[in-house]
């Protein structure tokens, strides 16, 4: 067990210094020589832990989606809040890991480009991008109470709230004004509230 722990250790480590990489540099430019040295570690050391760039790169994707989704869950567990309430606080955590976290979404950024190229690492994109849309059609759901409108209806604000985010984020990230969050958010909410 302490042999597993250390292992799973060092594969965060050598994610990090990914991150780090892709904080300053465009997904092809970083190589696995360029993640060794940034980690402290041989490029051999490095194989070890991930054989190919691809292996690596999964690793991120899984690890920095699995934490925006845990964390986006997380906010709203045992907290006693209405539909309202949680709708509100769900979206706005959505807002800042997209919108405001600007090293995230350089890396988004890369990893979105990388899957581009890489079916595999577009395969994964997806799966996260699904999960997420899911959790923002239950979000939705529970917002109207079950009204009349259709799973299908939902899930399509679902998807207008994906990509009003996403695309907020990267405008925001290159061109920057200061985007007003909670008015962001209450734009939002009104696609979901039915008369």
């Amino acid at each position: 067990m302490k042999k597993e722990l250390k292992i799973i250790k060092k594969k965060k480590h050598i994610i990090e210094a990914l991150k780090r990489c892709l904080e300053r540099d465009v997904y092809s430019q970083v190589s696995l020589e360029s993640v060794a040295k940034e980690a402290g570690f041989s490029k051999g050391g490095l194989r070890h832990y991930f054989p190919t760039r691809e292996e690596l790169y999964v690793a991120l994707i899984e690890s920095f989606f699995n934490q925006i989704q845990r964390d986006q869950i997380g906010v709203v567990q045992g907290m006693d809040l209405d539909t309202n309430d949680r709708a509100l606080i769900t979206t706005l955590f959505g807002i800042e890991k997209f919108l405001l976290d600007k090293k995230n979404m350089r890396i988004l950024i890369n990893i979105i480009l990388y899957g581009f190229e890489d079916d595999k690492i577009r395969e994964i994109t997806r799966k996260f991008i699904r999960n997420h849309l899911n959790l923002y059609t239950g979000t939705i759901k529970d917002l109207k109470n079950n009204g009349s409108d259709t799973d299908s209806e939902d899930q399509f604000i679902a998807r207008i709230t994906q990509i009003i985010l996403l695309f907020a984020g990267i405008i925001e990230y290159i061109d920057p004004i200061n985007v007003d969050t909670p008015k962001l958010i209450e734009f939002i909410l009104k696609m979901y509230k039915t008369d």
